[in-house]
């Protein structure tokens, strides 16, 4: 996470203790019909570039041929603009009648009472039925529907099929176990050494907060207690940091210093690196930055060789508490979220569409292929809701890898990490 998006996340937090006094959430009587010449106007807003506002304004002008008198005034910023418009407006009880949420921020804004509890729309206004219930979980808090998502993914390990063709190395599969993950980095090392630059087989994947999560979803441990603590202590932390120990102390693993020369790419994207462990919509950022179409993507490996899988949301979509149109911002979520038009003007770039007849209406590009065909692939293990993030959690990721990196560069030990992110996660969480 960049500098500005730390800042965002830390502003966020100051911010909505301001609104903590809300009382959102208000109960609503919600229809069951809405008339297609029903007047009403509503406000949405979005993060993104000018591609993505684009898509939106393609796919609002269809909402508007089917509701012609409801008004949508449409607003979008980039990433970190568009937490800090939305701070203040929370702060102020004025936030849009329809926002993109991210499942970072959902249960931070959800806990502040500022969205509206979506469920009294299901089976009316708002068509839930082809989604898992795993993945509504998600958007699920205090019992309370209030993120839709527009699109989901799941953790992968990706690799560079060129890479490894290149070097004579077999493809990684789906069984692997903590120990041949090892020993297949080490491999890659082997037959990387020649190579100028050298190939290594992957960066420190214990750098990033979700590694460390989807760790102990193996082991059947939350990472946060409802009210949004921590479920794990700096020995978690450390035992899963020193697991890889003795390939970071040996020098096995890509080196931070290249890593920091490359910024934002790294050893994978940069395309020195044959492993990558990430969200498997990241596919088509790896098939771009690379330069290259031939991406695969199996599940990571576990110390056993199963898995304990969890759909990710993507984006989502609420609607504010403060809404004076709520029936009409429930019937623009549905839209969003459902039509299949508005998945085919999207296509995955929002997440692989959480329903059968949302995929089918995208014209799959090739990282799209990849991406669906690994979700089917795994359909059978994502049994578990991804955990619910707490106030101030983007902090928190940001927090790991600053500290990973001083970790990387032998500042500070496994120890003095953990010691640190918990005095983070102490400030941040109280």
């Amino acid at each position: 996470m960049t500098t500005m998006k730390m800042a965002a996340a830390l502003g966020t937090v100051a911010v909505l203790g301001l609104a903590a006094c809300s009382n959102g959430g208000t109960p609503h009587e919600a229809a069951t019909e809405f008339a297609p010449d029903t007047e009403a106007e509503i406000t949405f807003t979005w993060w993104g570039n000018d591609e993505r506002a684009g898509w939106f304004e393609e796919a609002l002008d269809l909402f508007n041929e089917e509701y012609p008198n409801v008004e949508v005034v449409r607003n979008f910023n980039p990433w970190d603009d568009y937490w800090t418009a939305r701070n203040t407006e929370a702060a102020g009880q004025a936030l849009p009648d329809v926002l993109m949420m991210d499942a970072g921020f959902l249960g931070e804004y959800a806990d502040k009472g500022l969205f509206l509890d979506l469920g009294a729309y299901q089976g009316g206004l708002l068509d839930t039925g082809g989604y898992a219930d795993t993945l509504l979980e998600s958007g699920t808090v205090n019992d309370q529907l209030v993120g839709v998502p527009m699109g989901y993914n799941a953790w992968s390990m990706m690799y560079n099929k060129d890479l490894l063709d290149e070097l004579g190395v077999p493809y990684p599969t789906d069984d692997m176990t903590l120990d041949d993950l090892e020993a297949y980095v080490l491999q890659v090392n082997q037959a990387g050494a020649a190579h100028d630059p050298k190939i290594y087989g992957a960066s420190d994947y214990t750098g990033g907060f979700p590694g460390f999560i989807y760790s102990r979803m193996q082991e059947g441990e939350p990472v946060f207690t409802e009210d949004g603590a921590p479920a794990f202590d700096e020995g978690d932390v450390v035992d899963y940091l020193d697991s890889v120990a003795d390939l970071r102390d040996n020098g096995d693993f890509y080196p931070v210093e290249r890593t920091v020369a490359l910024d934002p790419l790294g050893g994978f994207l940069g395309g020195e690196a044959a492993l990558w462990f990430n969200f498997s919509t990241t596919v088509a950022q790896a098939m771009s930055d690379i330069g290259t179409e031939n991406i695969g993507m199996v599940q990571a490996p576990t110390e056993n060789g199963r898995h304990v899988l969890a759909d990710h949301p993507s984006m989502l979509l609420s609607v504010a508490a403060n809404s004076d149109e709520p029936d009409a911002s429930a019937v623009l979520v549905d839209f969003l979220a459902n039509s299949p038009e508005v998945k085919a003007i999207f296509g995955a770039s929002l997440g692989a569409p959480p329903t059968d007849e949302g995929r089918a209406a995208v014209e799959q590009s090739t990282s799209d292929s990849v991406d669906f065909a690994y979700l089917d692939a795994i359909e059978s293990e994502i049994t578990e809701s991804y955990p619910l993030l707490p106030s101030g959690y983007g902090s928190i990721e940001a927090k790991w890898g600053e500290l990973h990196e001083q970790l990387l560069y032998g500042d500070i030990d496994t120890e003095q990490l953990a010691e640190e992110l918990f005095s983070e996660m102490d400030m941040l969480l109280g």
